[in-house]
């Protein structure tokens, strides 16, 4: 990968990273090394859950991310720990799912209204919240379980202002097989392919996080827009229940054109140069233009590198000084998600 002009990037402590308006003060207020980035690429979070957090838009506003991927959680009443393991054990009234996970989106709107943030549902948005100094949010679900079966809910989410659905969570559901339990499907359901290609019509960016290599490969041959996976890690060696991936799975989602979001998982990353590292490794295996960002921001458990959108600068700081150039870091940043963003929308006729 290329990483150019490094030293002329790192600055002086009172260098500020301008990702546009807000975000120059944070960083001038955080005290670290910036990069002038270009206004093309604001930075992205492709998946959070700090909606949850009391001090969230303080928070985001201290750290100066420009646009954050807030995650509805759609198998969420049936999670419980099973030792170190995230699990969906039981069953819930048919309705339930999909009733508790519009609560949750309701939830996330009022927040975001309330914060004084923009809601992001097209690329445009983008653009004019950056230009009004505001942080942005998309909305997405994390699980397809919401759907409860049905094809035709993927566009009613869509309207709900939706614009990310992740197939699969915690639970193996109708769509498809996860990395954490063992396979029902042999990869992905055909209602699972039904929704991937219903996606791509209606303008949703399908996420394959949690999906197993073979449901991502089905998925890579069903779609004919790229695909993101969210928030995972490298790994040379999965294990069983893993939620890392081996270079031939990471390389079936950039085929799609697709970016993969690196999260600071903490036990494969204990710090921040280690995650950075593990950012590196991703872009060696895939190439500079499909690597992204997914904090997985109040989702992991333990104590990750990467806990708090304050210490943003500072993840900004440790990739120059690992050596990422301007333009590159600029594309992992947000630019490379943003054109995934861009090619799915279909406000425009995209």
């Amino acid at each position: 990968m290329q990483r150019r002009d490094f030293l002329g990037l790192i600055a002086g402590a009172g260098a500020t990273l301008l990702c546009k308006g807000h975000a120059a003060a944070a960083a001038e207020n955080a005290g670290t090394a910036g990069v002038e980035m270009p206004d093309a690429h604001p930075s992205v979070d492709m998946h959070s859950h700090a909606w949850r957090r009391r001090n969230f838009a303080a928070d985001l506003q201290s750290g100066g991310m420009n646009v954050i991927v807030l995650v509805v959680t759609s198998d969420r009443p049936l999670l419980h720990r099973d030792g170190i393991r995230l699990r969906a054990l039981g069953s819930v009234a048919p309705g339930a799912l999909h009733a508790q996970a519009l609560q949750q989106a309701h939830d996330i709107a009022r927040i975001v209204r309330d914060s004084g943030f923009a809601a992001i549902r097209a690329p445009a948005d983008v653009d004019a919240a950056r230009t009004g100094g505001r942080p942005g949010a998309i909305l997405g679900y994390e699980g397809g379980d919401v759907l409860e079966g049905s094809l035709e809910r993927v566009g009613e989410i869509h309207a709900g202002g939706a614009r990310l659905l992740q197939l699969v969570h915690y639970r193996v559901n109708e769509l498809g097989d996860i990395q954490t339990e063992n396979p029902v499907h042999g990869g992905l359901a055909p209602f699972g392919i039904d929704v991937v290609r219903r996606c791509n019509r209606r303008g949703l960016v399908v996420d394959l996080a949690h999906a197993t290599y073979e449901g991502t490969k089905q998925a890579v041959a069903a779609t004919t827009k790229p695909l993101v996976l969210s928030h995972t890690f490298l790994t040379d060696t999965p294990r069983r229940y893993t939620r890392g991936i081996a270079h031939e799975h990471a390389r079936a989602v950039a085929a799609s054109g697709g970016v993969i979001g690196v999260a600071p998982f903490p036990s494969a990353f204990p710090g921040l140069p280690d995650y950075v590292a593990g950012i590196a490794r991703m872009v060696d295996a895939v190439g500079i233009d499909h690597v992204g960002i997914g904090t997985d921001m109040g989702g992991l458990h333990g104590a990750p590198p990467l806990n708090r959108y304050e210490q943003y600068p500072l993840l900004v700081r440790t990739l120059l000084e690992h050596g990422f150039g301007r333009e590159d870091l600029a594309k992992v940043l947000g630019g490379n998600f943003m054109r995934v963003f861009r090619a799915v929308d279909t406000s425009t006729g995209g």
